[in-house]
C-alpha cells in the first residue's frame, strides 16, 4: 500500500514537473514583449526604439510594445527593467546617462548598472558639433582653441545644463586644450542654440539634433566633430583629432540590455535582428533624418563601450563634484 502510494505520488509529481520542464525548453518568443524607453514620448530615443521594436518584432513573430517611462534622471525606467524576469522579454533603451552618467552622479542606486544587466548590442549615436557664432573669426576647431587661447575667459561656451553631455563635452575640452572660457549653462539644448543663434554666447559644444535646423540654415558654423569620425551628416567638417585636438570627444549612445541572466539564445537573436534592421538603407535613412546615427555592433562592443565611457566620464564627474541634487 505505501509503496503504491510512493509510485502514485512519483507519477503525479512527474506529471506536475513535465508542463515546467516543456515550458523551459518552449521556443522564444511565445508572447509580445515590451521595450522600456527611460524618455517622453516624441523624442529621439523614443523614435529610435519604435523604429527597431517594428523592424524586430516583424523579425520574430510577435510585437513588441513601447514603454515611455520618463523622468528621474532615467532611474524609475532603468530599476523597473532591472527588476523584470529574465525571459527575455523585457528590453530596455539603456544610453550613457542611464548607465554612466547617472550611476557616477548617484550616491546610490536602486540597481546595478553593471551586475544588473546583460548588453545586447549598440543601436545609435546622437552626435555632437562645436559650433561658432559666424562672427566668430574661427572656421575651425583649431582656429576657435587658438582664439581662445589667445583671448583667456572671453569667450562664452553655452551648453545644456549642468551633467548634460554638452557640459562635460565642454569640460573634457578644456582640460584637453588648456583654454579658459566662460560656460554659460541652459535648461537644454535648443534654448542654448537660440542664444549662440543670437550672438549671446560665442561658441557650444551642441547635439546635433538641437542645432540640425541652424546649421543648415547658416546661422551657425559647425567646426567639430569631436567623435571618432565624421559625421555623414556633415561630411566636410573634420573630427577634432583631424585637426590634432585629441582627448576631447563626446557623444552620447544608445544600446539594448536585458535583464541579467535572460538567456544566451535570446541575446543572440535580438543582436542579429537589430544589426540587420540598422544595416536596413531604408530603416538607416529615417534615422538619419532625425540627426540619428545607425550605431549597430555585438554584445561584447556594447560592454566595451560602458567600460570605456565609464573610465572616461565617472572620474571626470566626480572631479567637478556633480550629484543628483547639483
Amino acid at each position: 500500500m505505501i509503496a503504491t502510494t510512493r509510485r502514485t505520488l512519483g507519477g503525479l509529481a512527474a506529471g506536475v514537473l513535465l508542463p515546467t520542464v516543456a515550458s523551459a525548453q518552449a521556443p522564444w518568443p511565445q508572447r509580445p514583449l515590451r521595450w522600456i524607453v527611460p524618455y517622453a514620448a516624441g523624442g529621439g530615443s523614443d523614435f529610435l526604439a519604435r523604429t527597431l521594436a517594428a523592424a524586430v518584432g516583424n523579425a520574430i513573430g510577435q510585437a513588441i510594445a513601447v514603454e515611455n517611462r520618463g523622468g528621474g534622471a532615467t532611474i524609475p525606467a532603468t530599476q523597473m527593467a532591472a527588476q523584470s524576469a529574465p525571459d527575455g522579454y523585457t528590453l530596455l533603451s539603456a544610453d550613457l546617462t542611464a548607465l554612466v552618467i547617472t550611476p557616477a552622479m548617484a550616491r546610490r542606486l536602486p540597481y546595478d548598472p553593471i551586475r544588473d544587466f546583460r548588453p545586447v548590442a549598440p543601436i545609435a549615436r546622437f552626435p555632437y558639433v562645436i559650433l561658432v557664432h559666424p562672427d566668430v573669426p574661427a572656421r575651425s576647431a583649431a582656429e576657435l582653441i587658438a582664439l581662445a587661447r589667445a583671448r583667456p575667459n572671453t569667450l562664452n561656451f553655452a551648453h545644456a545644463g549642468t551633467g548634460t553631455p554638452n557640459h562635460l563635452g565642454t569640460e573634457r575640452l578644456i582640460r584637453a586644450t588648456g583654454i579658459q572660457v566662460t560656460q554659460v549653462s541652459y535648461r537644454g539644448g535648443a534654448p542654448a542654440v537660440t542664444d549662440l543663434v543670437a550672438g549671446v554666447v560665442q561658441a557650444s559644444v551642441s547635439d546635433y539634433a538641437s542645432a540640425a535646423p541652424a546649421i543648415q540654415g547658416g546661422r551657425v558654423r559647425a567646426v567639430g566633430i569631436p567623435a571618432p569620425q565624421r559625421l555623414d551628416l556633415l561630411p566636410d567638417v573634420p573630427t577634432l583629432a583631424e585637426q590634432g585636438i585629441n582627448g576631447a570627444d563626446v557623444y552620447s549612445w544608445q544600446g539594448v540590455a536585458v535583464p541579467a541572466g535572460t538567456p544566451d539564445a535570446v541575446v543572440v537573436r535580438l543582436q542579429a535582428e537589430l544589426e540587420r534592421a540598422l544595416r536596413n538603407p531604408e530603416i538607416a535613412q529615417r534615422l538619419r533624418s532625425v540627426s540619428l546615427e545607425p550605431f549597430p555592433g555585438s554584445s561584447e562592443q556594447m560592454r566595451d563601450l560602458i567600460a570605456s565611457e565609464t573610465a572616461v566620464w565617472g572620474p571626470l564627474i566626480r572631479e567637478l563634484g556633480i550629484t543628483l541634487d547639483s
